[in-house]
């Protein structure tokens, strides 16, 4: 108890100057140093919880790069206690694998390298045996937890995962417990689980541009490189070396723990001192400086990476918690932003460029503001204008801003939708819990986040003109990428490993405690339906209100009920509608202004089966802001250079879409279950793009706005001022057409085991899919589809994941589970998904087979399961934003009041029995379609015929080709 009454006089002491500004927000710090933030929030389900250290990239050792993200990795592997059956045991062979990882790392002998990495894996395979893998994120996600991750930075690592109110007792002592005693247990197979990472970003065009990019522009400092760390140093690692690292910035001066939620302060600070505190009080080094670059004049860097010609620049900026970050915010945002208004969005909206976007890199130590653009595509001649020409422009309107030739109404439209994002940020844990961990990690006053409204309204436009010649000088860099392949890293051939194999259906001792650790006892709450009003506007259309009691923006979505599936011209006709003014009225970019001037943001959307118009703002504005969007609608003002844009685009992504990996990715899957069918292959003929019309374009928009919507509404107005001025404000026809959405498109129904391959002689990794015909989903199964899904391949505690990932580190992303449609009696099919380095590809895929066609039964982790699913159903609610249109795709899909009601009853009966039965009927037997990129160098394509029929598929077979 005196414990306690110091702790709370602590608090007072530290948190008494955030009290009356803060909203619930409280920060002290434990007497070990740790630093502490709880925002109370009741209004939320779950509590959103996160432990960041400040440790990142930037403290690698210079001949072990990689390790603060190794470390990430590692410390889920658990503790002296967490997945320990017998530390005693384990113990030496641990102590004998970080010895022969130095020895390793001292051998220059490549042969006695190997011999030395052979011997790893003998030790780790032994002590596996002494293990419960997994232990923490199983422990985690039983208790009902979610969004489990971790993320490493250049200045920061972070663990996070949301969790239900009532188990806040198990979530702060299993993340205390985490940090004492760590054990980074089987670090061979997670370094090649890492490797597999580096692999995949290797494959990526984005990654290997953004790697680029940050060597020259941050040249001399740990920014300039990858957080995954140098290939090499990935190949020669030093257990030791992550034990020193973690010994040494782990320390609670070094933490903060953050509590956004439904967490109750008084609640918690008891708790968080009694677990937290265990910590041990330790100093953590000196953080290294490094100088800041000189650039002098203009420094050119080519490149061949990427689709399209592009050009960064690179100014100097500043870094996180500058004095002069916020005014140089708005600059940037004065010359791109989301609502288009910018001056460098004008030359996107006209048709100048292809695109055109600023935007700011804030480290701990350093900054950089970076311009992009892509120059205009000509379809007719077939090329792209120069990058000289496209430099020009971009300086150009930089210049603008430099002499104040702008209007003032930009310069307060920015810094009003500066604030309104803020306050929608808000509504999110995750978000507030970002904002507090910068503070932290860049040494910030928490004050600048609860203030920042404030300051916004102080920058004048002077100071943002002052900002814009002090920053935007002619010392910067280019960066001219032009279309081409990156040369990647070397293909390395797999390891010549054992699997782990521990011993399933055991867990430790404390694993065993935590089961029993008290959780407060909570009657469940059920949503209900009639939180949402809703009305019919016409004979079709309806109306849905969500109350909003958080503030006064609203946010308003129109769902007509027609998409690209019946009307293929809708994705064209979206893309100009995004850049449309009003006939007679505004120009494209006057429009966008004028929405923000009212506080107001608009976007058109289109899938397969809507047709969406967003819009959020003030409701002070609500009718205005309605009025401006149907005219909008009504008489959109579009011109040929936007079209002649548009499809310029169009035609080079249908130019680049093979080599493109994302779109080959894309093109495979729905192959796989579409065939002929596919969206890539059954869409407009280009020749039909190059001859589209704005009339035609227009025209099928309006078509669209013929079919019945729903309106989705959230705001704080009373409902019947609402339907009033939507009803009236809105473009809603008459009499409407009945709408078919959402359609299910039927998939290949495969009478045996087929595998497509597709080759891919520049992979590192092979993208493997696999596809399984399900049976009709019945709303009373629902519980069995989730069930089974935890169990195979959802999380890190699946099989998918087990058999795949941690016992034998064939991959980085492993999972699978069955994919249930949005209607009812429509069938659900099952879809699983492996990235693998290539020469591992016929492994990965004996694996996941194995899986699929004799399921590995463990029948003691049905309480697990159950547990995950009854404390997830109590966080699993929508948002009030989202509120409205979840409720009825739960109506879809047949439910007439939340799910939770009928579920609950099911999951408390749920046995292990039920989940083998489910995968019998639905999976068990049935014929695996494989689709598998990859390349055919590094593959033995003889092997892939045990599986079935083996078809190899040109990458235009996967496009149509007109």
């Amino acid at each position: 108890m005196r414990k306690f009454y110091s702790l709370v006089l602590l608090i007072i002491a530290v948190a008494s100057s955030l009290t009356v500004s803060a909203q619930g927000l409280k920060g002290f710090k434990l007497k070990n140093g740790l630093s502490v933030y709880i925002w109370e929030d009741s209004t939320k389900n779950d509590v959103f919880g996160l432990v960041g250290v400040k440790v990142g990239t930037v403290n690698d050792p210079e001949d072990l790069t990689g390790l603060a993200h190794y470390l990430e990795h590692m410390m889920f592997k658990g503790t002296q206690s967490i997945s320990s059956l017998n530390w005693e045991k384990e113990k030496p062979l641990y102590e004998q694998i970080i010895t022969k990882y130095d020895e390793m790392a001292n051998e220059p002998d490549p042969v006695k390298k190997e011999a030395i990495s052979l011997e790893i894996n003998k030790l780790t395979v032994e002590a596996a045996q002494y293990t419960a893998p997994n232990e923490f994120a199983g422990l985690t996600e039983n208790m009902g937890g979610k969004m489990l991750n971790a993320m490493t930075g250049y200045d920061e690592t972070m663990y996070f995962s949301s969790f239900p109110p009532s188990q806040l007792y198990k979530w702060l002592d299993l993340n205390s417990e985490r940090f004492i005693n760590p054990v980074f247990r089987a670090f061979q197979p997670e370094l090649e689980t890492v490797y597999e990472e580096f692999n995949r970003s290797q494959d990526m065009q984005g990654s290997l541009q953004q790697d680029f990019m940050l060597k020259h522009i941050f040249p001399g400092h740990p920014y300039s490189r990858s957080v995954l760390g140098l290939q090499e140093h990935l190949k020669n690692p030093r257990l030791g070396g992550l034990v020193d690292f973690y010994n040494n910035w782990y320390v609670p001066e070094n933490m903060v723990l953050i509590l956004v939620g439904n967490v109750k302060l008084k609640e918690a600070m008891g708790l968080i001192n009694d677990r937290f505190g265990r910590l041990e009080a330790q100093k953590s080094p000196e953080r290294k400086s490094y100088p800041e670059m000189e650039i002098k004049g203009r420094t050119e860097y080519s490149a061949k990476m990427g689709d399209f010609p592009t050009l960064r620049l690179a100014f100097k900026g500043v870094p996180t918690g500058h004095t002069d970050e916020l005014a140089l915010t708005i600059c940037v945002n004065m010359l791109s932003n989301r609502n288009r208004t910018g001056l460098l969005d004008k030359l996107s909206l006209s048709g100048d460029v292809l695109g055109a976007d600023a935007g700011l890199i804030n480290f701990k130590e350093q900054g950089r503001i970076l311009i992009l653009g892509i120059p205009y595509y000509d379809v007719n001649q077939r090329r792209f204008e120069s990058i000289k020409s496209l430099e020009k422009m971009l300086l150009a309107e930089i210049s603008k801003i430099q002499k104040g030739e702008f209007d003032e109404e930009l310069f307060n439209s920015v810094k009003a939708t500066l604030i309104r994002d803020f306050d929608l940020s808000f509504e999110s844990s995750y978000n507030k819990a970002q904002k507090i961990l910068s503070t932290f990690i860049c040494n910030e006053d928490i004050s600048n986040v609860l203030n920042y409204k404030e300051k916004v309204k102080t920058i004048s436009i002077d100071q943002v003109k002052a900002i814009a010649n002090k920053y935007f000088n002619k010392n910067y860099i280019a960066l001219n990428y032009q279309p081409g392949k990156a040369p990647k890293a070397e293909k390395l051939s797999k390891p010549k490993y054992d699997p782990i194999n521990p011993e399933r259906g055991v867990i430790s001792q404390y694993a065993e405690k935590f089961r029993k650790l008290p959780v407060r006892k909570v009657d469940p709450v059920y949503e209900k339906f009639d939180a949402v009003q809703v009305k019919k506007v016409n004979e079709r259309s309806r109306l849905f209100y969500t109350q909003n009691k958080e503030n006064a923006i609203f946010t308003l979505t129109l769902k007509y009920g027609v998409g690209t599936h019946e009307m293929p011209q809708l994705q064209y006709a979206v893309d100009l509608m995004n850049n449309a003014g009003i006939m007679g009225a505004y120009e494209p970019q006057a429009l966008k202004q004028e929405f923000n001037a009212l506080g107001a943001v608009c976007n058109f959307g289109v899938d397969d089966n809507y047709l969406y118009v967003s819009m959020s703002g003030y409701e002070e504005n609500l009718e205005a802001s309605c009025n401006l969007l149907t005219r909008q609608i009504l008489m959109p003002k579009l011109d040929e250079k936007q079209l002649n844009n548009m499809i310029g685009s169009a035609y080079q992504m249908r130019a680049i879409e093979e080599k493109n990996e994302n779109l080959l990715e894309g093109a495979l899957h729905d192959y796989l279950l579409y065939q002929n069918k596919s969206e890539y292959l059954d869409r407009m003929p280009l020749e039909d793009i190059i001859n589209l019309t704005i009339s035609s374009l227009t025209g099928e928009f309006n078509r669209a706005t013929d079919y019945e919507a729903e309106i989705h509404y959230v705001g704080s107005m009373p409902f019947n001022d609402v339907y009033d001025v939507l009803s009236k404000n809105l473009p809603l026809k008459a009499t409407e057409k009945t709408s078919n959405s959402p359609v299910v498109k039927d998939r290949v129904q495969y009478k045996e085991n087929t595998i497509y391959f597709v080759s891919d002689n520049d992979a590192l990794q092979s993208k493997i899919y696999f596809y399984v015909e399900g049976n009709p989903f019945k709303v009373e199964d629902d519980v069995y589809y989730k069930a089974f899904n935890k169990y195979f391949g959802s999380g890190f505690g699946g099989l998918v994941m087990q058999e795949v990932r941690e016992y034998r580190s064939m991959a980085y992303t492993a999972d699978g589970g069955e994919i249930t449609p949005p209607l009812a009696n429509k069938n659900a099919y099952f879809e699983g998904y492996i990235g693998t380095q290539a020469d591992k590809t016929i492994d990965a895929i004996d694996v996941f087979m194995n899986l699929l066609t004799e399921m590995p039964e463990y029948a003691d982790r049905i309480s697990g399961i159950k547990d995950y699913l009854r404390e997830g159903l109590q966080t699993a609610k929508p948002d009030f934003r989202s509120r409205s249109q979840v409720y009825e795709a739960w109506k879809r899909l047949g439910y007439t009041e939340d799910p939770a009601k009928t579920q609950l009853p099911k999951i408390q009966n749920l046995s292990f029995e039920d989940v083998v039965k489910f995968y019998q009927q639905n999976v068990k037997g049935r014929p695996v379609a494989i689709g598998i990129i990859g390349d055919p160098k590094r593959i033995n394509l003889d092997e892939l015929s045990k599986y079935g029929k083996v078809i190899r598929i040109n990458k235009n077979k996967l496009f149509s080709s007109k």
